[in-house]
C-alpha cells in the first residue's frame, strides 16, 4: 500500500446524503465508514485525513468506535474512577459499589462482546439473567460470598433470593455509568445509552424503633458498658457501640456517614464542649450522596455521646484526638469499618432484632427512627429532607404513614373538638 494516506481511503457522496463520507479498510477490522458532516469536498478531504489517522491509532489500541469489547471497557471505566490519595469517602464507596456490580454480574454476562452489540433485547436478557442469578442461575450453588476490605479477605453467607426492584435499579446505575463513559470516549453515540424500564418502585415501610424500644436498647447498652469496668478494652468497644446508636438516632446519619466522620467534621466541638450543657450546639459535616460534605443539625442529645467518645479515646491512648482522628475508632485507633456484629448481638439480647412485622433491623433502622420521630413532632418534610441529605420524594415515599402527634390528636377527635363549633 502507498505511503500516501490519501490512497488509503476514499471520500464519496452517499446516495441520498448531501454530506460527504469516507471509507477504508483496516487489518482485522473490515471496512469502516465515517460521515464527514460537510457538503464541501475540500473540507471533507481535509477532515478525512485526520479521521483516518485517528482510526488507525484507535485500532492499534483496540478502542476503535464500535469495536471496544465490554470487558475492556469496564476495566477502563474502573481505572478512571479508582480511588487515589485525594479521593473522598463517598468516591471510594461509589467505586466499591460499581466494582462489585461489574465483577459479579456485568463482566461475566457481557464478556468480550462489543459494546455496540449490546442492544435493547440483549440488555433485557441480562435483566432476566440477573433476577435469577441467585435462585436458578450461576449463583445458586454458591454458599458464601468472599470480598476484600483493607487488604483482608472476608466472607458472608450467600442469600438465594431474587433481587428487589430497588436493588435492580441501583445496579442499572452502574450499567448506565459504563455506557456514559463509553459515550464520552467515542465508543458509542449518546443515543445508545440504555433507558431500561424497571417497573414501579416498592414502597415498603422501613423498619425503625419506637421511643420505648430505643430507650430499652440504650439502657441495655449502657448496662453492658458498666459491667466491663474491670476490662477496659471491652468496655471501650461497648461504649463506642452505645455512642454509635445514640448519635445515629439523634442525627439520622447513614452508617457509612458515621464511620467516615473525623473530629474535624464536628464543627464547633472544641469550643462547645467547654460550655454548659444547655448552651452546647454543634453542626456536623457528613458525606452523603455527593462528593462534597453537607452540614446537618443534630439533636442536642447527641452531644453527650461525642463527649464520651472524645474522653474514651483520650483514656485509651493517652492523648487527645486530632482533627483527622476518626470519631469511631477501634482499639488500635484505626477507623471502625462496621458495627454489624456487635449491634446484632445487642439487638438479639434486647429482643429487638425484628420489628412487629418481622422485618430485620440494622444500623440503618436508626436513620428511619430519626425520620419518623422528626415527622411526629411536626418537622416539615422539606426541612427534614435537607437535614437528612435526601429528597422530599424519598421522605414522602417511606414516611408518609407517620402522623405528627398534633395531627393525630385532631384525627382521633375528642370532646374538645366535638364542641369546638358550639
Amino acid at each position: 500500500m502507498s505511503d500516501d494516506p490519501r490512497k488509503r481511503y476514499e471520500v464519496f457522496l452517499r446516495k441520498g446524503s448531501a454530506n460527504f463520507w469516507m471509507r477504508f479498510s483496516l487489518p482485522g477490522q473490515g471496512q469502516i465508514r465515517i460521515g464527514l458532516k460537510t457538503p464541501d469536498k475540500t473540507a471533507a478531504e481535509a477532515k478525512a485525513g485526520g479521521e483516518y489517522q485517528k482510526a488507525v491509532w484507535q485500532a492499534e489500541h483496540n478502542i476503535l468506535p464500535g469495536k471496544m469489547s465490554f470487558d475492556k471497557l469496564v476495566k477502563a471505566f474502573l481505572a478512571s474512577i479508582e480511588p487515589s490519595e485525594g479521593t473522598t469517602p463517598k468516591q471510594r464507596d461509589t467505586y466499591k459499589a460499581h466494582k462489585g456490580v461489574i465483577d459479579r454480574y456485568l463482566a461475566p454476562f457481557f464478556g468480550n462482546r462489543t459494546v455496540v452489540s449490546l442492544n435493547e433485547p440483549k440488555l433485557y436478557e441480562y435483566l432476566d439473567w440477573r433476577r435469577t442469578y441467585w435462585t436458578t442461575g450461576p449463583g445458586k450453588a454458591l454458599k458464601a460470598i468472599t470480598y476484600e476490605r483493607d487488604g483482608r479477605t472476608f466472607s458472608r453467607p450467600a442469600v438465594h433470593v431474587e433481587p428487589t426492584t430497588n436493588t435492580m435499579r441501583r445496579e442499572i446505575v452502574t450499567l448506565r455509568a459504563v455506557f456514559k463513559y463509553a459515550a464520552r470516549h467515542g465508543h458509542i453515540s449518546r443515543d445508545a445509552i440504555p433507558q431500561l424500564a424497571m417497573g414501579k418502585e416498592t414502597k415498603n415501610k422501613r423498619p425503625s424503633f419506637s421511643s420505648k424500644e430505643i430507650n430499652t436498647l440504650l439502657l441495655l447498652a449502657e448496662q453492658r458498658v458498666q459491667e466491663m469496668a474491670q476490662l477496659p478494652k471491652i468496655q471501650y468497644e461497648r461504649l463506642v457501640l452505645f455512642c454509635f446508636i445514640d448519635i445515629a438516632v439523634n442525627t439520622g446519619m447513614r452508617p457509612t456517614e458515621l464511620h467516615n466522620l473525623n473530629w474535624a467534621n464536628i464543627v464547633g466541638f472544641a469550643d462547645e464542649r467547654m460550655k454548659s450543657i444547655e448552651q452546647r450546639r454543634i453542626r456536623i459535616e457528613a458525606y452523603g450522596k455527593g462528593f462534597a460534605p453537607k452540614q446537618l443539625v443534630p439533636n442536642v442529645e447527641a452531644f453527650g455521646s461525642f463527649i464520651n467518645l472524645w474522653d474514651a479515646y483520650q483514656r485509651l491512648h493517652g492523648k487527645e484526638p486530632t482533627p483527622q482522628t476518626p470519631v469511631f475508632c477501634n482499639l488500635d485507633g484505626q477507623r471502625m469499618q462496621s458495627t454489624k456484629n456487635s449491634l446484632n448481638a445487642l439487638l438479639s439480647t434486647a429482643g429487638l432484632k425484628e420489628d412487629a412485622f418481622g422485618r430485620k433491623r440494622t444500623a440503618y433502622s436508626f436513620r428511619h427512627t430519626y425520620a419518623s420521630n422528626q415527622i411526629r413532632k411536626g418537622t416539615d418534610i422539606y426541612t427534614l429532607a435537607i437535614n437528612m441529605r435526601t429528597s422530599v420524594r424519598m421522605i414522602e415515599m417511606y414516611y408518609s404513614d407517620v402522623v405528627p402527634d398534633e395531627m393525630a390528636k385532631q384525627l382521633e377527635g375528642g370532646y374538645e373538638y366535638a364542641n369546638s363549633d358550639q
